[in-house]
């Protein structure tokens, strides 16, 4: 018996079609789980590293306002206008980690009277941390030797800009909460990171 020509060139024909789909499914198969996986792993990378204010113990009061991190008590600051420096602790979170209480900058506070001040222990100049000399009255950066005034204005021409000022606010127990920012070093203008 021979053979149909017709049978023998669909044979080919329909095996083709037959892989084709097998191939276009096995790679929709494989697609979709790959494009969940690589959304999941790239999520965490693409949203932006953020400062948690913490807990709901540590939050700030509704009259304080969001962004606001406690820092101290009003009875930790001396009256008479000398500055203290201290660590601004939060929680750090980072692409999938979470960093519990970590030191994250410092911060100088002034009282006068009831009035707090605060600036940012971060020399506009470099970034380095300044340090307040309590004999000349006065902070100094030891990187490069900028200097800044009790009231943070700039005491020589090597940084760009005035200390860094914060928002700082106190609740009714007394404590102190600062609005932390980072802002670019090296800059004439206050641009936050």
């Amino acid at each position: 018996m021979a053979d149909h020509p017709e049978t023998t060139a669909e044979q080919p024909r329909r095996s083709f079609l037959t892989e084709a789909c097998a191939v276009g499914v096995g790679t929709l198969a494989g697609a979709v789980p790959a494009c969940c996986g690589a959304a999941m792993f790239l999520d965490p990378l693409l949203r932006s590293r953020k400062v948690d204010a913490g807990s709901a113990a540590t939050a700030p009061p509704a009259e304080i306002g969001e962004g606001f991190l406690r820092i101290t008590t009003l009875d930790s600051l001396p009256t008479d206008g000398a500055p203290r420096s201290f660590q601004v602790i939060a929680d750090l979170v980072d692409a999938w980690n979470k960093f519990p209480q970590t030191p994250i900058g410092a911060v100088y506070l002034r009282r006068d009277g009831d009035t707090v001040s605060c600036f940012n222990a971060r020399c506009p100049h470099l970034g380095c941390t300044v340090q307040f000399r309590e004999g000349e009255q006065k902070y100094v950066c030891p990187c490069h030797d900028s200097a800044f005034n009790l009231d943070g204005s700039r005491n020589n021409q090597i940084p760009p800009r005035d200390l860094d000022t914060l928002e700082v606010k106190t609740d009714a127990s007394g404590g102190v909460w600062v609005k932390f920012l980072k802002f670019r070093a090296g800059t004439h203008e206050k641009k936050p990171l």
